[in-house]
């Protein structure tokens, strides 16, 4: 499906809950190696911004660490067109409230839970004004070339095909890539000009349905990122994967693994979509260079 009014438009936002002594170590992450803007709230969470919105990513106090809600942008235009096909394959929608929505920072407002147990916010944002210091890091919601959003994540889900039609033929994605090799089965989809905002995989790592493996941010220089690697081993956090290149989007990154227990990808220069003009294809390889396995993530 082509990008249209009724479709999402980018990944806005991420809710995860933190177990207890987890938050603190995520801001540190957030704020000392990322380099974005954390900002503790007066309900005990921790907004993370990388650009203007108050928050891309909000890490609440929880009694485990695991992703609460995905947030979904959708044109205001196209959002009840939306809505009705989401709530015609089923899925059990509810409206969480004005609360809710003021809380995430959106005019609107609808939740449902899928099979694998992620929790989707569909919403349409509120006007926020830009950070110029955060736009001169990060490649984040609208750039110049295009709708970029937060950055992408990886869901560990049972049924592929049933995930995959739900991405596509009702959410508006498009299928960018394939990567299949010994490890995993990858299917890369794109839903804006970021070469892929969602990757799924089967079961795989360890990892079973309802898992993340990691979440994606890219910077604006190469340099931001051999620094943040730098600071790695100065603050002890673990490498899961040092610096290489990725074979389908290009992207310069390494992985860190995160105390909330998924990993963190930090990359630079990823490849830019063409929705008009995209050509499918399959890799056998995730990386062309680096990428060197030094810990697994834990489930």
């Amino acid at each position: 499906m082509q990008a249209s009014e009724s479709a999402v438009r980018q990944l806005g936002y991420l809710v995860f809950e933190c177990a207890p002594g987890v938050l603190e170590p995520m801001s540190v992450v957030y704020r000392e190696i990322l380099g974005a803007a954390v900002e503790p709230q007066a309900d005990g969470a921790v907004h993370v911004r990388l650009d203007g919105r108050g928050f891309r990513l909000r890490l609440e106090p929880g009694k485990a660490s695991r992703l609460a809600a995905i947030g979904w942008e959708v044109p205001a235009e196209g959002f009840d067109a939306l809505v009705a096909r989401v709530a015609a394959t089923g899925a059990a929608l509810s409206d969480p409230g004005a609360e809710m929505a003021a809380l995430r920072g959106a005019a609107r407002i609808m939740r449902m839970t899928d099979a694998d147990g992620f929790v989707h916010e569909f919403h349409v944002d509120q006007p926020f004004a830009e950070d110029a210091a955060l736009k001169a890091k990060f490649v984040c919601g609208t750039e110049d070339n295009g709708v970029f959003g937060l950055g992408h994540i990886v869901q560990i889900v049972a049924d592929m095909a049933k995930t995959t039609a739900f991405y596509t033929d009702v959410l508006g994605f498009d299928l960018s890539d394939r990567i299949t090799w010994p490890a995993a089965d990858l299917f890369f989809l794109h839903c804006n000009q970021r070469h892929h905002t969602v990757a799924l995989s089967a079961p795989a790592f360890g990892m079973p349905p309802g898992a993340v493996h990691h979440l994606m941010f890219e910077a604006k220089s190469k340099e931001q990122v051999d620094a943040a690697y730098a600071r790695l081993t100065e603050l002890g956090f673990p490498v899961i994967m040092t610096i290489g290149q990725h074979t389908n989007d290009e992207v310069y990154s390494f992985y860190m693994g995160a105390p909330a227990g998924y990993a963190i990808e930090f990359g630079f220069g990823g490849k830019v979509v063409d929705r008009a003009n995209w050509q499918y294809q399959t890799f056998d390889a995730p990386s062309s260079w680096g990428h060197e396995l030094q810990l697994a993530p834990q489930p």
